[in-house]
């Protein structure tokens, strides 16, 4: 079943505390109510936002920039409590409960922390599809498929550097991993021992940056300098 809120909501230092205290099961969920002004404030210009059962976490990141409506995610992206309200109303859709209790894991994938906190801000699983999504398009496409919980080895590797984040770059990883046919990421591209997989073209990525402008490269001119070892997921065009 679904709910649908009128607009989105960022919740106040009172709410940020009992979303934590909830978070990590001190409290039920019942002791935030998320629409009251006291615990959140709505936000102007936002259209409604239905949760639903969202089946990847793009389609979580469409419906988010869909009800921010014109305003983009990044002017956001310091608003813990957008992000904490977003993930508390998402809470049993993100998160699997097992024995009546919510695994939440690690506390930066569902409490935002300062998007100046390189390291930290990038885990949170709800901002981070969605600045992904907003600024890339299709070419988040291999890191935002899969599920809202479970955000993979291949998102962790391949926004692991700051200078990743370019449109090039994931163009390229997209081209490398992503199977249009199947819209998910080809098999094996997340694999941690073998040649050519996501963790082994973070590392082959700061090796070409000694010598070339990543900026200024096209994303088949990147595929081209990679060596042998990614041919098993180099597009065919270029076989």
């Amino acid at each position: 079943m679904s709910t649908t809120y009128p607009s989105l909501y960022s919740l106040t230092v009172e709410g940020l505390y009992l979303f934590r205290r909830i978070m990590l099961g001190e409290l039920e969920d019942e002791a935030l109510d998320c629409t009251n002004p006291v615990y959140a404030k709505p936000m102007t210009g936002t259209k409604p936002f239905q949760v639903g059962t969202f089946d990847s976490a793009k389609e979580m990141a469409i419906a988010i920039c869909s009800s921010l409506d014109q305003q983009q995610p990044q002017a956001h992206a310091g608003d813990a409590g957008l992000w904490a309200w977003l993930t508390f109303v998402m809470a049993d859709v993100i998160f699997q409960k097992k024995d009546g209790i919510r695994k939440v894991g690690e506390i930066h994938r569902w409490y935002p922390a300062s998007p100046n906190d390189y390291q930290k801000a990038q885990r949170h699983l709800v901002r981070m599809p969605t600045l992904l999504y907003s600024a890339l398009g299709k070419n988040a496409d291999h890191l935002i498929c899969g599920k809202l919980g479970t955000p993979g080895e291949l998102r962790e590797q391949l926004t692991s550097q700051q200078d990743m984040f370019s449109s090039n770059f994931q163009e390229a990883c997209r081209l490398l991993y992503f199977d249009d046919a199947s819209g998910a990421i080809k098999r094996g591209a997340a694999g941690k021992d073998t040649g050519g997989v996501a963790r082994r073209l973070a590392a082959v990525r700061k090796q070409l940056d000694v010598t070339w402008d990543m900026t200024d490269l096209s994303a088949w001119k990147i595929l081209s300098l990679l060596p042998a070892e990614f041919d098993r997921f180099r597009p065919q065009e270029q076989l």
